[in-house]
């Protein structure tokens, strides 16, 4: 079976082009949340993720987007990219995004954006985010950081795949391939 995991799209349809047929060979595809955020691209990017993934989850950008939440303590790059995506959304769109869940467990994986809106980074916050699942657990897949991770807890594998638009602090954008067990994250050149 191939599973292909990513995350932190943020409305770049241009990073879609690098997964597309990545996604048409996998048995199972899943988005660990922000469709939203930065980009322009939101019909291209929404109707994607709700056409072609089979898991996928809320990020905060996409939570931001569809509520009124107060976003004074926001970074100014991200407050700006909120309030031109709050602009721009449909209805449907809302109602869309607004479907999605914080977290999905399905088989033997989990699977989030983060634990609130925490930056789960280090092996203590990692431990936290395997202890949070229940036991039967074998994948834990989350997004948020753009920063590629691969963690084993417990006889749990936790894995953040990076972000398929911009990788953060040294880190290529990219994505995580699961084929028979074997895991192998795919790194993309830069596209911003």
């Amino acid at each position: 079976m191939k599973t292909v995991v990513f995350s932190d799209l943020h409305a770049n349809k241009q990073s879609l082009q690098d997964i597309k047929a990545t996604l048409k060979n996998a048995d199972l595809s899943i988005f660990c949340g922000d469709i939203l955020g930065y980009g322009e691209d939101l019909e291209e990017c929404i109707d994607f993720i709700f056409q072609h993934v089979d898991l996928a989850v809320l990020g905060n950008h996409d939570r931001m987007s569809i509520t009124q939440e107060n976003l004074d303590n926001q970074h100014p790059a991200v407050r700006d990219s909120i309030e031109y995506t709050r602009e721009r959304l449909s209805n449907e769109q809302i109602l869309s995004i607004g479907s999605l869940k914080p977290e999905i467990y399905f088989e033997n994986m989990y699977v989030t954006h983060s634990l609130g809106d925490d930056y789960l980074r280090s092996k203590k916050d990692l431990i936290r985010l395997s202890d949070h699942t229940a036991a039967n657990i074998k994948y834990i897949f989350f997004g948020h950081t753009h920063e590629k991770v691969f963690f084993e807890h417990n006889g749990k594998i936790i894995i953040n795949p990076g972000s398929i638009t911009k990788g953060r602090n040294g880190f290529k954008r990219g994505y995580v391939q699961i084929n028979n067990g074997e895991i192998k994250f795919i790194d993309l050149e830069d596209v911003l």
